[in-house]
Order: structure tokens, then C-alpha cells, then sequence
């Protein structure tokens, strides 16, 4: 029985060919940010935490031992980070290209803010929706009382 339990099958889409994970601390105006950028098999996870003061290394280890694992992710892309071979002076011109851009980062990171802008924009759309519901049951409860009032006592 117990070689039974240790038997495990083996699919080839479940293998794990390439994992690579980055965390940066950096000061985003007035808080210290730590954003995770993660590839797993291609898909590309991105999280981020607030750390408001500016960490020190023993808080970061304490962090990375407790709560790293508690960061939400969220998945970004499927297709694979690209990375071309190219020549020096290309490689300058590239970057000084995407520095005047008004997206300044990693490909990932930019990803990741375009994700953060569409949940921001579902959580808009949401908030409206109930405001809306809330004036119209204040308007409907408002109409029950003018009509209670005009019955009479």
C-alpha cells in the first residue's frame, strides 16, 4: 500500500522549465515600494507591497522570511521575455528612446501598471453602479414616506 501512495505520474505541461523572480525596493513619493516581478514557464506575475519608512536590512529579512509569500500576484502576460542580442550603440539608442518615453521601467513593470489601471477602472465602474442603486433606494424610500404622509393618521 504505502508504494502505492509514493507512486506520482509525470505530465510534461506540468514540468517547471524556468522560474525567475526579482524583487526591487525603491521610493515612490512618500512611501518605500517593493515590487516582485515573477516568470513562471513564460507567464509573467507581477506584485507589490508598501512598505512606508524606508526598510532596513534586518526588517527586509524579517519581511522575506514572514510575509513575501503573502504578496497577491497578478498574472500579466503569457508570451516570453524577449531578449535580443544586439550591438552597443543600438542598445544606447534604445534606451535613451525609452528613457524620453513616458513609460519609464521594465517591460514587466509597465505591464504591471496597465493591469493596476484596468482593476482601478473595474473598481470605478463598481463604486458607481452602488451609488447609483444607494440614490435610487434613497429616491423609492423617500416616495414611500411622501405617500405615507399623504394617507393621513
Amino acid at each position: 500500500m504505502s508504494g502505492d501512495l509514493l507512486k506520482t505520474t509525470s505530465n510534461h505541461n506540468d514540468e517547471i522549465k524556468c522560474v525567475t523572480s526579482v524583487f526591487t525596493v525603491s521610493f515612490e513619493d512618500p512611501f518605500w515600494v517593493g515590487v516582485l516581478e515573477e516568470n513562471y514557464n513564460g507567464i509573467n506575475y507581477m506584485g507589490r507591497h508598501i512598505f512606508g519608512a524606508e526598510p532596513s536590512n534586518p526588517e527586509l529579512i524579517q519581511f522575506y522570511i514572514y510575509e513575501f509569500e503573502k504578496i497577491k500576484k497578478i498574472k500579466i502576460s503569457e508570451s516570453e521575455i524577449e531578449t535580443k542580442k544586439m550591438s552597443f550603440k543600438k542598445s544606447l539608442n534604445k534606451s535613451k528612446k525609452m528613457q524620453n518615453k513616458k513609460n519609464t521601467g521594465t517591460k514587466s513593470q509597465n505591464l504591471f501598471q496597465k493591469a493596476l489601471e484596468e482593476i482601478l477602472k473595474m473598481n470605478k465602474k463598481e463604486r458607481k453602479k452602488g451609488e447609483i442603486m444607494n440614490k435610487e433606494e434613497k429616491y423609492r424610500k423617500k416616495l414611500e414616506k411622501k405617500s405615507e404622509k399623504k394617507k393621513g393618521h
